[in-house]
């Protein structure tokens, strides 16, 4: 063993802490399968689907559960694990790059857009408890929001109708609605204001 992995491998010299491992599954066999084969599926027909064949991924996904309205758009790139638990409701749409870690639900608004390379989790781990469990909370992305480039929300995240999260932001607690947020963590900045329709 190099000194560089004995350095790894050692537990602090103050503590008594043994940690369990973080490489078994909290699922049953049947979920792990069904994750296996829309991993599969995911990875080939949805992947190489071209990117105007929009209501082909809808289909591939409601196929696996997901609840999509008509006019849902799934970019060929995007990543949806879980996707039983990915609700879309009318011109929603999801990006290039987008990884969507579905283990709880994931809820997004009509007409809410999620730019590219986003990344939406909704599961983390207990970092306080040695045995390191999974914890899972739902993500709601309300009506008209616009989440751009590059963010990130974590679980248990609210966003409210016409809301805003600037690209790169990291989204740590509930934004509220129709407020341009941005920043590391993500909080709010001004109000998002629309320009008046032509007569």
């Amino acid at each position: 063993m190099s000194a560089a992995a004995s350095l790894a491998n050692t537990r602090p010299p103050d503590s008594s802490i043994e940690v369990t491992s973080t490489q078994r599954a909290p699922f049953v066999f049947s979920l792990r399968m069904r994750m296996a084969l829309w991993s599969f599926i995911q990875s080939t027909l949805f992947r190489w689907s071209p990117t105007i064949c929009r209501g082909f991924r809808r289909w591939l996904l409601g196929l696996f559960g997901a609840r999509l309205a008509a006019t849902a758009s799934i970019h060929n790139k995007a990543r949806i694990d879980c996707p039983w638990n990915l609700e879309m409701g009318d011109r929603a749409s999801l990006g290039e790059d987008v990884w969507v870690y579905a283990l709880d639900k994931v809820v997004i608004g009509e007409y809410a857009c999620i730019g590219q390379r986003c990344v939406l989790l909704t599961g983390t781990h207990d970092f306080s408890d040695r045995t390191f469990p999974l914890i899972t909370k739902p993500i709601i992305i309300g009506y008209g929001t616009w989440v751009a480039v590059g963010v990130t929300i974590l679980p248990g995240v609210k966003i409210g109708a016409l809301a805003v999260a600037g690209a790169a932001s990291v989204v740590t607690r509930d934004l509220p609605e129709q407020m341009v947020c941005a920043g590391n963590p993500c909080k709010p900045i001004k109000r998002r204001e629309f320009k008046k329709a032509l007569e």
